[in-house]
C-alpha cells in the first residue's frame, strides 16, 4: 500500500498554507534521505508566457529552503519544448523563467535548462517498453543526486490529464525524446472548419503546414506531432488523429515516466498541486477557468499511485460554474474522461499495471 500525504486548502491564522506545506514535506521523511553537499533538482514547469496557471514560486521557494536546511543544493530544471514559444530553447526557457518568478531572487535557487541550449543534452536510459526501449532523458535532471517533482495537476488535450507521470515523461525528455513520443499523434485537418486564418501556419514549428484554396494541409513527412497547431486553432479545425495514435501516445508516456522512476527509485519525490486545475497544460500560451474547485497538495514516492489518488480526489471535487467544460462535468470517475470524451486516460494507469506491475493502491495520511 503506498501512503500519499495530502493537506487540503484550509488555513487561519497561525496554520497558513505555506505551514502546512512544510509540515507536509517534513513529515514524508523524504528531506531526511537527503545527504549533504548533494545536488537535488527540483523538476517543475515554469509556465509558457502568456500563461498564468502554474504553480506558485513559492512552494518552491519552501522546498529550496528545506533542501538548504540540509546542507545541500537546490536547483530548479525543466526542459526545453518541442514546439516554438517561450521554452523552446535554454536562453529564451531561462529568462520565462525569471518572468515568472523562478529565480534566484524569490527561490533562492537558480533555474538551469536540463537538456541545454537546444534541447540536445540527453542520455539513453533502457527500459523494457513495448514502444521504446531506450528512452532520451536530459542530462541534467540525471545528473541531479536526488529529485523532487512539484507537479501542477490538470488536463492535457493529449494525456486527459497533466500530473506527476507526464512531468516525468515529457517534462524529463529532451527534445529527441517529446519527438519520439509525439510522433504517433499526428493532427488530422476538419476542412468543413478550417477557415484558413492560417494561425497553425503560423504556429508550426517545422513547416509541416501548408495553405491549398485556403485550408490547411499537413506534410505528414514534416509533422513532429507537438500539437501547437491544435492549441493555436480558434475554429476546432485542428483534431487529434485516431484513437489509436492517442492510445499509444499516452502508453508512451506511461513508458518514460517509468525510465524516471526506475532510474531514480528511492531518490525521488512527488507533489501534486490539485488547484488551479485548469482544462488544459501550462504549456498553453493561456490559461482557462478552472474546472473544478481547489481540493489541495498530495505528496508520495509512487508517482502512479500519487496520480491516481489525486485524481480520485479532483473527480469528487465540484464543478466550477463558470467554466466552459460545466455541463460535461457529472462527478464520475474521472473528470478528465469527462472533459475529453475522446481520449482514454484511463488507459495510461491500465499500461503502467499491464506493462510494468505498477501499485496503485494508496493510504491517504492527512497532514492538518
Amino acid at each position: 500500500m503506498n501512503e500519499i500525504l495530502f493537506t487540503d486548502m484550509q488555513a487561519d491564522f497561525g496554520n497558513s498554507l505555506e505551514k502546512k506545506f512544510r509540515k507536509l514535506i517534513k513529515k514524508s521523511g523524504f528531506l531526511e534521505t537527503i545527504k549533504e553537499n548533494e545536488l537535488v533538482a527540483i523538476k517543475l514547469h515554469v509556465g509558457e508566457r502568456e500563461n498564468l496557471g502554474y504553480i506558485n514560486p513559492n512552494y518552491a521557494r519552501i522546498v529550496a529552503e528545506e533542501i538548504k536546511n540540509c546542507g545541500a543544493t537546490p536547483f530548479l530544471t525543466d526542459t526545453n519544448t518541442l514546439y516554438s514559444g517561450g521554452r523552446h530553447n535554454g536562453v529564451d526557457h531561462s529568462l520565462t523563467a525569471v518572468q515568472h518568478g523562478f529565480n534566484y531572487a524569490t527561490v533562492g535557487a537558480a533555474f538551469i535548462p536540463a537538456d541545454g541550449v537546444r534541447g540536445l543534452d540527453y542520455r539513453e536510459v533502457s527500459i523494457p517498453g513495448r514502444h521504446i526501449k531506450k528512452a532520451k532523458l536530459a542530462g541534467g535532471i540525471l545528473q541531479a543526486d536526488r529529485i523532487i517533482f512539484l507537479n501542477h495537476f490538470k488536463g492535457h488535450m493529449e494525456a486527459g490529464f497533466g500530473g506527476a507521470i507526464k512531468n516525468m515523461s515529457m517534462g524529463c525528455a529532451s527534445i529527441a525524446g517529446k519527438r519520439e513520443q509525439h510522433s504517433s499523434s499526428k493532427p488530422v485537418v476538419n476542412h468543413e472548419n478550417c477557415v484558413g486564418c492560417r494561425q497553425c501556419y503560423n504556429v508550426c514549428p517545422v513547416g509541416a503546414i501548408t495553405m491549398e484554396e485556403h485550408k490547411a494541409v499537413i506534410d505528414y513527412a514534416l509533422c513532429i506531432g507537438c500539437g501547437q497547431c491544435v492549441a493555436a486553432c480558434n475554429y476546432q479545425a485542428m483534431e487529434a488523429g485516431s484513437s489509436e495514435d492517442n492510445k499509444i501516445f499516452i502508453e508512451k508516456v506511461t513508458e518514460y515516466a517509468y525510465a524516471v522512476q526506475q532510474y531514480f527509485k528511492e531518490k525521488a519525490f512527488f507533489i501534486n498541486f490539485a488547484m488551479n486545475i485548469t482544462p488544459d497544460c501550462d504549456c498553453w500560451p493561456a490559461n482557462d477557468v478552472p474546472l473544478v474547485e481547489d481540493v489541495g497538495v498530495f505528496a508520495g514516492t509512487n508517482p502512479f499511485a500519487l496520480d491516481k489518488a489525486t485524481l480520485d480526489a479532483v473527480s469528487a471535487s465540484k464543478a466550477q460554474a463558470s467554466s466552459r467544460h460545466f455541463e460535461k462535468i457529472h462527478g464520475g470517475h474521472n473528470l478528465f474522461q469527462e472533459v475529453y470524451t475522446e481520449i482514454h486516460s484511463d488507459s495510461t494507469f491500465e499500461y503502467a499495471i499491464q506493462q510494468f506491475d505498477v501499485s496503485l493502491q494508496y493510504s491517504l495520511r492527512t497532514i492538518k
